[in-house]
């Protein structure tokens, strides 16, 4: 899947260097305006007049590195032990001969390297943060990042360089995002960088152009706070529900088909993928602690009392069959015929 980026040892965006032509060339200016039509893209945790948070790009497709990880444990663990088996504990007769041990000494590695990988996929989702978020201050005019190793980046909304981000996958083809590039004091050597926003696995161009037709208005127009809650109360209608909490098992199940909503079919035929899927988003999420604003930036984020624009994931509005139950029972589908497959291999094997 679409992980670039993913900061986790040192596998991340390109830093210490220029930036391209490319890079210009797809630059977002801060004081200028999309025409396109607004899309939040399923991003906001909170939302009001003082700050809006915002999830980072890895949220929506969590899972994949879980139960593929554990997949490639499994085969690989029972491949080597398979081996093994057959030539020490199978009661044969024939001694193991020197071709054996010259098989044997080429896969052992192979599957060792095979474990460690798996584990390592696994690890890049479990047993860390949930999420991490961003919060961007309208009053402020600072953003908050949350970095992979938990620290914090704090950086003013006005010095970021914000461009058209493109990363290419074998599985996932062409991807692209918000590009956040946090410049030196050259104003041309990008030091630091991050996805300020991802539109999905099926997003294109235009869709980082909706996204900035969403996110500038609400930092940088005189009525921006209005017009960004009414779309968000009137166009989408969820917020993220990991505003201080771990989400439940149904909106992962919600999230993970989220990216399909539009072809049901689609959910079915790629259930054994995207029922694999969340159970892994749901393990990851079980595993993984809840991120927690440091002091200093609760501080510089009260929102006043009276506030009328205030937007969590409690304003919800009922999740409906085609977000979660239709989903649910592909996940049934897909997870069962995948165990039943994987069932009557190894019965197989063992005959």
């Amino acid at each position: 899947m679409d992980y670039a980026g993913l900061d986790y040892r040192n596998i991340r965006f390109p830093v210490d260097r220029p930036l391209t032509e490319a890079e210009r060339a797809a630059r977002y200016h801060q004081k200028k305006p999309s025409s396109a039509p607004p899309m939040d893209f399923l991003s906001v945790i909170r939302f009001n007049s003082s700050y809006i948070d915002i999830v980072d790009r890895w949220y929506p497709i969590k899972g994949f590195n879980t139960w593929f990880g554990v997949c490639v444990i499994l085969l690989s663990a029972g491949g080597g032990a398979g081996i093994y088996s057959a030539l020490f504990f199978s009661g044969r007769t024939a001694p193991v001969e020197m071709v054996d041990w010259i098989g044997l000494s080429f896969l052992t590695p192979l599957f060792l390297a095979l474990v460690w990988g798996g584990w390592w996929l696994i690890r890049t989702e479990c047993g860390r943060l949930t999420h991490y978020p961003m919060r961007l201050n309208r009053k402020t005019r600072q953003v908050h990042f949350f970095r992979q190793n938990g620290t914090i980046l704090t950086v003013p909304w006005d010095s970021l360089f914000l461009t058209l981000g493109r990363e290419k996958s074998p599985l996932s083809g062409t991807t692209y995002d918000l590009r956040a590039h946090v410049l030196d004091a050259d104003g041309e050597t990008v030091r630091e960088s991050f996805s300020l926003g991802y539109p999905s696995l099926l997003g294109n161009a235009e869709s980082i152009d909706k996204f900035w037709a969403f996110l500038q208005p609400y930092m940088e127009a005189k009525d921006g706070v209005e017009r960004t809650w009414r779309h968000l109360k009137e166009s989408t209608g969820y917020l993220m529900p990991v505003d201080g909490r771990k989400e439940g098992w149904r909106w992962s199940i919600v999230q993970n088909y989220a990216w399909t909503g539009h072809w049901p079919w689609l959910q079915l035929i790629g259930s054994p993928v995207l029922g694999l899927n969340a159970i892994g988003r749901m393990f990851a999420m079980w595993t993984s602690k809840v991120p927690k604003w440091p002091d200093e930036v609760e501080r510089e984020s009260q929102v006043d009392a009276d506030d009328p624009y205030v937007l969590t994931w409690r304003d919800n509005g009922p999740i409906g069959w085609w977000e979660l139950y239709w989903p649910l029972i592909c996940t049934v589908i897909g997870v069962g015929g995948f165990v039943g497959v994987i069932g009557w291999i190894v019965s197989g094997l063992w005959r």
